[in-house]
């Protein structure tokens, strides 16, 4: 992994690779797992998105420890990839840095330092890490994150645009069933020059304005990915390379035709460890979707500024 900055007049390969980071769970010195998470910016901050499960070590669909160890994960290793612009009149030069860090899961009281949500969703498997804390730089000018911004959405009919925009005034936006996607993650590991990750292929398998029943309980936030991901992928960002004219659908089935040509984040995928072995078996993987994501996320946001 690159420590010292260096110049770039590009950057090379697709931005979203830049956005993820191989995750190392260690208890102490002892290393556990490894997984995928990716930086997300909403409103304005940044966050470590990945699933519950990699940073609390337990299944959860059933709340068992993960590590034939038995050891639950107290510590995180991964990198950020840390940007400086200055600006020289109508021209500017943009360092980039791969930034090492290494964080503790708990903080002094032994409460955890991430944010989930377990108490509203007992079988939910995404979890926040809030950024700004950990990056001082952040604080500065000219730095910033890359990161994938939020999911992309269309205001509710009958609802103004304004300068502040509730979460319940907005629709998501998916691709329909059978439309390619990837999951963009380290399967086994895996980093391609050290920092980059390997884009694996899938489809979307279930309709996305449909919901599913997970455990006997109904929810909309899920949607299921076909496509044989291995272990270390949890946690990986689901993109779609939307491209124009695509044809895509709201929360309420809404139909919508994209005008360009962009990344899209469809979700965070649970992975093997996040889906019961009837779906594994079947190569089915869980993505829960961005939206819930956005609502833990300005929750996230509310607790810290609180």
């Amino acid at each position: 992994m690159a420590q010292e900055p260096r110049a770039i007049t590009h950057w090379p390969g697709n931005p979203i690779s830049y956005t993820t980071t191989r995750m190392e769970l260690f208890f102490n010195e002892q290393l556990l797992s490894t997984g995928t998470a990716f930086i997300m910016m909403y409103a304005g901050c940044y966050g470590l998105v990945t699933n519950w499960h990699v940073l609390s070590g337990r299944n959860p669909i059933d709340g068992t420890c993960l590590s034939k160890t038995g050891g639950i994960p107290n510590i995180a290793k991964f990198h950020v990839a840390l940007a400086h612009r200055v600006d020289d009149g109508p021209k500017y030069i943009e360092t980039v840095h791969f930034r090492a860090l290494e964080i503790p899961l708990f903080d002094e009281e032994d409460r955890a330092i991430w944010f989930d949500n377990r108490v509203n969703d007992p079988l939910s498997d995404y979890a926040i890490i809030m950024l700004d804390q950990f990056v001082p730089e952040l604080k500065q000018a000219g730095y910033s994150l890359r990161a994938i911004h939020a999911g992309i959405v269309t205001l509710k009919r009958g609802v103004e645009a304004a300068e502040r925009v509730r979460t319940e005034d907005i629709n998501h936006f998916y691709p329909p069933v059978g439309h390619p996607v990837f999951v963009v993650g380290y399967p086994a590991g895996i980093e391609n020059a050290g920092v980059f990750p390997i884009w694996k292929g899938g489809t979307i398998a279930s309709e996305p304005t449909s919901s599913l029943i997970l455990a006997g309980v109904e929810t909309q936030d899920v949607i299921y990915v076909d496509g044989l991901t291995r272990s270390g992928m949890s946690g990986s960002p689901v993109i779609c390379l939307q491209k124009p004219g695509d044809v895509y659908f709201t929360d309420v089935g809404v139909k919508i035709t994209t005008q360009k040509e962009e990344p899209m984040l469809i979700g965070v995928y649970a992975g093997r460890d996040g889906v019961t072995s009837s779906e594994a078996d079947l190569a089915l993987g869980r993505a829960w979707k961005v939206a819930a994501v956005e609502r833990l996320f300005g929750a996230s946001i509310s607790t810290s500024e609180g």
